[in-house]
Order: C-alpha cells, then structure tokens, then sequence
C-alpha cells in the first residue's frame, strides 16, 4: 500500500513540475497578434479571397435551418430519447416555441454573422482592382442574399444593413424591416448580380 502511495505521489509531482516548465515557456506566451484594423486589410486578391472563405463559412450551420424547417413543417419528428434531450427542438415540433428558444437564437445570430461577413467584402469593394473582383463581389452579394432569405425565412421582419456592417448585438436594436422590403432587396440585389 506504500508503495502505491509513493507512486502516486511521485507521479503527482512529476506531472506538477512538467506543467510548471511547460507553461514557463517563453513560446507560449509570446504570440504574434493576427488582429488588423479593417481598413488596412483589403489590400490584395488573396484578402478578399479569405474573407469570402470567412463568409463561406457560416453555411456550415444552416444545417439547423434544415433540420428546423423539416421539424417545423411536420415531414420529420424532434426524436431523441425523450422529450428534454434537446428543448427548443421539441418545443418547435410541438409548435409552442417561444421567442426564447435557443436553436431560433442561433439561428439568428448565425446568419447575422454570415450578413456581416459578406457586407465586410462589400463595404471595401472599391479599395483595389483586380481581374476576379467581380465575382468576388458577386458571390458575397449572392451570400448575403441567401443569409437574409434565411432570417426572413424564419422571423419576417428583420434588421436590413447593406454594404455596411452591423455591430455586434445591432441586429437585436436596429428597427426591422418589413418582410417584403427584404425580399425586394434580395431580388434587386440578385438581379444586377447576375448581369
């Protein structure tokens, strides 16, 4: 029984003194900052090539819109093993969901995140020139089209910013828009994206 005791302990410390040196260690704590102030980001192709990637990568989670939708719509169940695995989901497939429902929240500030990102591009599309610009303009207004077809989708009113960020937590302040105004905004948009 000793024995394991002094194991134990001998292991304790060791696994102590390894965490110490390891967090002494100068490349650790020394970390080169990405962060850069906007208007000295778009300065060649590849920038807004990455923030189109940036913009991309918020339909990642429209996998909720689907799922959600598919709920909603009857064609599908909330599942899991009972009714409090996942309660927004149930409540939705029980069509007493409230406005405080996480899934819906993040349904929001997901495509809210995706509108941002897209309006980002489009805020600094006069900054520099180069061939592919035109399709790197249209495949963010196409985004920033899709995201707000989801949210209208979803909420009918909503905050409506074009070519121009909302700050975080803007778009629970900001009066919204009337639905048809944003699906107008959307076909007009589409539209001259498409010439």
């Amino acid at each position: 029984m000793n024995i394991m005791r002094y194991t134990y302990k001998a292991l304790l410390f060791f696994g102590l003194a390894s965490t110490l040196l390891l967090s002494c260690s100068d490349d650790f704590v020394n970390v080169n900052s990405e962060d850069e102030n906007s208007e000295n980001f778009f300065n060649t192709e590849e920038d807004y090539q990455n923030a189109l990637i940036g913009a991309y990568d918020l339909l990642q989670s429209s996998y909720l819109n689907v799922m959600l939708g598919e709920i909603a719509s009857d064609n599908t169940l909330a599942g899991g093993e009972s009714a409090t695995d996942v309660p927004g989901i149930q409540e939705i497939d029980d069509m007493i969901h409230t406005p405080i429902n996480d899934q819906l929240r993040d349904i929001w500030n997901w495509m809210y995140a995706g509108v941002n990102r897209a309006n980002y591009i489009l805020e600094f599309k006069d900054k520099i020139d180069f061939p592919n610009k035109p399709n790197v303009l249209g495949q963010a207004t196409f985004l920033r089209a899709y995201y707000y077809f989801e949210l209208v989708k979803f909420f009918g009113d909503v905050p409506l910013a074009v070519d121009q960020r909302l700050l975080f937590g803007d778009q629970n302040t900001v009066d919204r828009t009337p639905a048809q105004e944003v699906y107008a905004q959307i076909e007009l948009r589409s539209y001259f994206c498409s010439r």
